[in-house]
């Protein structure tokens, strides 16, 4: 476009065969404004409350096999549902989520990406719809996952709600320890950059911990031990846990009941 223009004195300047008289410092303006529009062009959708995962359509698939409480494999390739975060297996309701989701097996589902279409392993990120049914928000109102890498997504702010929700009233992971330990096991410090985390007695007696566990969003987990009154344990890990822009921290019994619950961003 650019190829055959070129100033030709001052006061004019030539496109193609063409002489146009122009000052350099209209000539400044014009393309000025040329870069500004394209700017605009770009930031408008933003400002017209217009998001980059309102532009995609649902996608027809088959549900053909449930994997765990929160991946799927489809006919389209491999589903991670968006938002959630179920137990690993073998965790306290591990089983649940999976089961809801088996009654959808060989039906006919809608899957929704939003900002990002796949993650590090390929798997493809999506909301799964059954008829009217957001499934992702299921999961989170029946307490069988807790919210995850919810940010900027499109429904963010359903999915922390139906967290709320099953937190409110203490569904599935959310249930509460009854433990007599629970009242004054506590959290002092979780340090993400130095990876570790204190946890202190209270009570006034020992309390056995074996069986008690804690962990992050993800699949690391520290298995607790006996503590006496008014100790302090740190734990360490020699790899990366905790994630420095925001992580979760869980402590359980060894029932599977929810002791601390901790979020930081």
């Amino acid at each position: 476009m650019f190829k055959n223009l070129f100033y030709h004195n001052d006061k004019d300047f030539i496109l193609g065969n063409l002489r146009v008289f122009v000052k350099p410092k209209r000539l400044f303006v014009f393309f000025l404004v040329i870069f500004l529009l394209s700017i605009f062009s770009l930031i408008y959708p933003t400002l017209t409350g217009e998001t980059i995962s309102s532009r995609y359509a649902k996608e027809d698939a088959i549900l053909l096999r449930v994997i765990d409480g929160d991946t799927i494999e489809t006919n389209l390739g491999k589903v991670r549902l968006l938002g959630i975060n179920t137990p690993e297996k073998n965790m306290p309701y591990s089983n649940e989520s999976k089961n809801l989701l088996r009654q959808f097996e060989n039906q006919s589902i809608e899957l929704l990406r939003d900002l990002e279409d796949k993650d590090m392993y390929g798997r493809m990120l999506r909301y799964l719809f059954y008829e009217t049914r957001l499934i992702n928000i299921e999961i989170l109102e029946r307490g069988f996952a807790s919210a995850y890498m919810t940010f900027g997504l499109r429904y963010e702010e359903e999915l922390l709600r139906a967290e709320s929700y099953s937190r409110k009233y203490s569904l599935g992971i959310w249930e509460k320890s009854q433990d007599a330990c629970t009242a004054c096991i506590s959290l002092v410090e979780l340090n993400a950059t130095a990876e570790f985390f204190i946890i202190k007695n209270s009570c006034n007696f020992v309390c056995n911990l074996q069986g008690w566990f804690v962990k992050d969003t993800g699949r690391n987990l520290f298995w607790l031990r006996l503590i006496a009154s008014g100790e302090q344990q740190t734990f360490n890990s020699s790899k990366s846990v905790w994630n420095n822009d925001g992580d979760s921290f869980f402590m359980f019994d060894n029932k599977g009941k929810l002791v601390i619950f901790s979020r930081y961003s």
